[in-house]
């Protein structure tokens, strides 16, 4: 009998500057019997993941890319820029850490564009005691993960005073707008040059502010699609788009193939992280 279960939770309120929400993934059946059960087909969020692997490697498939195998316990990702497949592992079990983007800059010295499309070993490159933490968590519920992990959030940046920079002020108003907002209205707001925006964005995002808009507005979008019975033509002029070939082009740039390809492979935990992320 096959079981698969995606659980969120949000943060505690002194953390929700730094982090979106929680997850818990764990799936189980025999993965040769039913190998879509262990197939995840995602949209590009716009956010920076530290998960908690508690089985077997990761593989992920990206547009145009070769495949990415995590084989580490802890791993921290960079932002992705293009619809992805998760292989997940037999009896999976897995413990998410969905931060905001600007919180990758506080976490590691890593530039954040390097990190793009890929993902790197959180114990080494992040803190050495995330092992420790990692095998806390093993074997107790979400409540008390997100209680272990939060304590030690604690210690790193919880508590430490944070500068104001105006690219996170940017990251605020793209999602605040659902994407719908364009480079040159928020240089003019901020009073500085596109160019220097372009820049200083990918430097702290990992992404330029029009890719990261964009794929901030595809997400609302498909959302706001899965959640109603509104036509699509009506979403995709509600998003400004010109017409749906505009949507269509902008989306397969992406996701390389068509929203109907893509709704037809997008499960239960996929619209439920869609969902988490737009709200």
């Amino acid at each position: 009998m096959s079981f698969n279960q995606f659980l969120t939770r949000s943060p505690s309120k002194i953390f929700e500057s730094y982090i979106s929400f929680y997850f818990q993934q764990k799936i189980s059946g025999n993965k040769q019997d039913n190998p879509l059960l262990y197939k995840q087909t995602t949209l590009p969020s716009g956010c920076i993941f530290l998960g908690f692997n508690f089985s077997n490697a990761i593989e992920i498939k990206s547009c145009n890319q070769s495949a990415l195998l995590i084989d580490y316990p802890i791993y921290f990702t960079g932002q992705q820029n293009s619809l992805y497949t998760m292989e997940l592992p037999q009896n999976t079990n897995l413990f998410g850490v969905v931060l905001h983007p600007a919180t990758a800059s506080w976490l590691t010295n890593i530039p954040i564009y390097e990190l793009r499309n890929s993902a790197i070993e959180a114990d080494y490159h992040l803190s050495k005691d995330l092992r420790e933490l990692h095998d806390k968590m093993a074997n107790v519920t979400l409540d008390s993960r997100i209680k272990l992990f939060e304590q030690w959030f604690t210690t790193k940046i919880g508590c430490a005073k944070r500068d104001a920079v105006f690219t996170d002020w940017v990251v605020e108003e793209i999602i605040k707008n659902r994407g719908i907002i364009s480079t040159n209205i928020l240089a003019k707001t901020l009073k500085v040059s596109e160019r220097h925006l372009q820049r200083s964005f990918k430097e702290r995002i990992g992404l330029q502010p029009y890719k990261y808009a964009n794929i901030v507005r595809i997400n609302n979008l498909v959302n706001d699609f899965n959640k109603s019975d509104v036509r699509l033509i009506d979403l995709v002029y509600d998003y400004n788009y010109h017409d749906k070939a505009h949507f269509r082009k902008q989306f397969r740039k992406i996701t390389n193939t068509s929203l109907a390809s893509y709704l037809d492979v997008q499960n239960k935990a996929a619209t439920s992280f869609l969902n988490k992320i737009t709200v």
